[in-house]
């Protein structure tokens, strides 16, 4: 309890005291209204001692996190006690120094290739700054990477023998110097990882690392038939969420990893972009009457992905016929 408090407290009592002893003089002749300390008052005190027990047992415990937030209550309910707001402070201090120094040494496990230690001292970053976006970023990545790690693991022990076929079947591969089986263990995990990566979400880094696995190993055909499929599985999924035009992109993605569309491919393909062809193609016609230079890009556009589309031709070519209209002129 600080001074300041335990001076109030001292004083309250003195008081208390002395209405205790006039009680036993005769009454005075004219009523004197007493004065008491509220229950409210009585309350708060209580309240105020308890929390700063409480703060001063989570300090001794290096609990810096909920020190601060005992020592945030009791601001509130004595904003006139400046020693709280100090306490405060100095939490806060404590709080950003440890959080540096746990985010720090967490990198440099990281470079290290520690990913364990690395993974606790975000924890401990966590522990006493919930909020800090870069130690939560990191966890979540090292996280993702444990799960890579783990699929990899078990697909290698599970495929094993389908490892070993694939390496029979590619004649053309030529061999590693220090023995075949180490090497397609090496191509097992580096094609597994970038597949994991690439479902889990992580679209442009697994694509990049898929693009080079297939540059390296271009002769791989079960390979890149594995990598077109899951990339056309992805595309699949973004077109029935609406996400069309990623879709598409995706979808001739998985036709040059694959190295040749596989059955039904080529269709799907087609009637994806005819289908994005007559989409804007309606968005230029709705564009046209307010916005002709927006309409004759929609239409460009059109065309772009539907070279076929009569309709979107015909009026891409009345549009720019028009004095004015390709330069962006209103109507």
């Amino acid at each position: 309890m600080n001074r300041r408090f335990g001076d109030r407290l001292a004083l309250l009592g003195a008081g208390l005291a002395l209405l205790a002893g006039c009680a036993e003089l005769p009454p005075a002749p004219a009523p004197v209204p007493s004065v008491r300390v509220s229950g409210h008052d009585a309350a708060v005190g209580r309240a105020v001692a308890r929390h700063q027990q409480l703060a001063r047992q989570y300090q001794q415990s290096s609990d810096l996190a909920a020190a601060a937030a005992q020592w945030q209550i009791l601001t509130v309910l004595a904003p006139q006690d400046e020693t709280f707001r100090r306490e405060l402070a100095d939490a806060g201090t404590a709080i950003d120094r440890r959080a540096a120094e746990s985010l720090a040494a967490g990198n440099a496990a990281l470079k290290g290739g520690d990913a364990d230690r690395a993974a606790e001292s975000m924890l401990r970053v966590l522990a006493v700054d919930p909020d800090n976006a870069e130690a939560a970023k990191l966890l979540r990545d090292l996280e993702k990477r444990r799960l890579i790690r783990i699929q990899a693991g078990r697909a290698a022990k599970a495929g094993g023998t389908a490892v070993a076929a694939s390496a029979a079947s590619s004649a053309t591969r030529p061999a590693s110097p220090s023995g075949a089986p180490a090497a397609d263990l090496a191509d097992a995990y580096s094609l597994d990882q970038p597949l994991e990566m690439f479902r889990a979400g992580d679209t442009e880094g697994g694509l990049r690392d898929l693009r080079r696995y297939v540059e390296s190993n271009p002769n791989d055909k079960a390979a890149r038939n594995r990598i077109g499929t899951a990339v056309y599985d992805r595309a699949r999924e973004l077109e029935a969420q609406g996400q069309r035009e990623q879709a598409l992109s995706l979808y001739e993605q998985a036709v040059a990893l694959r190295g040749e569309p596989a059955t039904g491919w080529a269709s799907r393909i087609q009637a994806l972009k005819k289908a994005l062809g007559d989409e804007y193609f309606d968005k230029g016609v709705k564009a046209y009457p307010t916005d002709p230079a927006l309409a004759i890009r929609q239409w460009e556009t059109s065309l772009r992905f539907d070279p076929q589309n009569a309709r979107a031709a015909a009026r891409l070519k009345e549009a720019r016929a028009v004095p004015g209209k390709g330069a962006g002129a209103a109507k």
